[in-house]
């Protein structure tokens, strides 16, 4: 794809898919035939299939251009990396289900492919304004532009979820479980998103001082872990009850389960040394004040006594929903 441009590789598609198709209503006399061709043709099916490609990547350009300009190269990067593994991974579960393999469950991977890419780009992006609050107005118009035209996919998600349980609960396990399980991750992904980013505007409006911001992010984020860890397990015991040991998952339901441990970790850590926090450390006195210029360090806002101010036993002095806050 290096050495062809996306709009060469889309004509060329579309060049050829032309040329199959009046090759199949040329050497058919009717519409029919034609069609029975087409649809069944290995040849045609792969040229046919490719066109669908290339029109979702162009789309993939368009909304990417539109909606996110110009990506960095720390985005590209990251996509590319997740990308390799989610086609890795996806081909190795379709191994599991290949006898439901068919043209129309390609096109719905191609299509959940594109959507978890959309998806990864907008939290890379979020992330990204949350460290960097002073982006231009478009770029966060556009960004929430975007958000909300995901968030309307969600519905598609949620959708997709009751038809791939139906199809389940009538035909067993199969491949429509496996997008069933793809819906549920990327609906969660986005929505927590879309709720990142207004936690980020509501403290950019409130001049940087939320100061529950980072305990409100911390919970959401783990709530986001224990969603997905509940997800990944249910979805493991399914398939292996079934089909043995999805070898493919074990990584996602590794790191899921790390990233959620840690987190715990982090959480009773920070209960441990956030407890009586105010008891622990003395007030600070007008002397402390003064050799700390009346100024913490922190949030650089002006500290005066009986606002709250605390003594490490350093001798720096913060205010006390400042270490709180760094804590977190």
């Amino acid at each position: 794809m290096a050495l062809l441009s996306t709009g060469r590789y889309v004509g060329l598609s579309a060049l050829l898919a032309g040329l199959v198709i009046w090759h199949g209503f040329s050497t058919r006399e009717e519409f029919y035939p034609a069609v029975v061709h087409l649809s069944t043709s290995k040849v045609c099916i792969a040229v046919l299939g490719n066109l669908g490609f290339a029109a979702t990547l162009l789309t993939y350009k368009c909304l990417t251009r539109i909606f996110l300009g110009q990506l960095r190269d720390a985005e590209l990067e990251r996509i590319s990396e997740r990308v390799s593994q989610a086609v890795v991974e996806t081909c190795l579960a379709m191994t599991i289900f290949r006898e439901d393999v068919s043209p129309l469950f390609m096109a719905m991977f191609v299509v959940v492919s594109f959507l978890k890419i959309f998806h990864w780009l907008v939290a890379d992006r979020v992330d990204f304004i949350d460290t960097n609050p002073s982006v231009p107005m478009l770029t966060h118009f556009r960004l929430v532009s975007f958000n909300l035209l995901l968030l309307a996919s969600v519905a598609a998600d949620v959708c997709l979820l009751q038809y791939t349980l139906g199809r389940t609960m009538e035909q067993g396990i199969s491949l429509h479980f496996l997008f069933a399980f793809e819906s549920a991750v990327a609906s969660s992904t986005c929505l927590v998103t879309f709720i990142k980013y207004c936690m980020s505007m509501t403290d950019v409006a409130m001049g940087g001082r939320w100061e529950g911001k980072g305990t409100a992010t911390f919970f959401l984020e783990l709530t986001l872990d224990l969603l997905h860890l509940i997800v990944y397990a249910a979805f493991f015991a399914v398939v292996f009850s079934t089909h043995g040991i999805p070898l493919y998952l074990i990584r996602d339901l590794y790191w899921t389960f790390r990233n959620f441990h840690q987190r715990m970790l982090d959480f009773l850590r920070y209960r441990r040394i956030t407890t009586n926090m105010d008891a622990r450390f003395p007030d600070a006195t007008a002397e402390d004040l003064a050799r700390a210029d009346h100024t913490c360090i922190i949030c650089r806002e002006e500290m005066v006594v009986g606002g709250r101010t605390k003594r490490l036993p350093c001798g720096h002095v913060f205010h006390l929903h400042c270490l709180r806050w760094v804590m977190a």
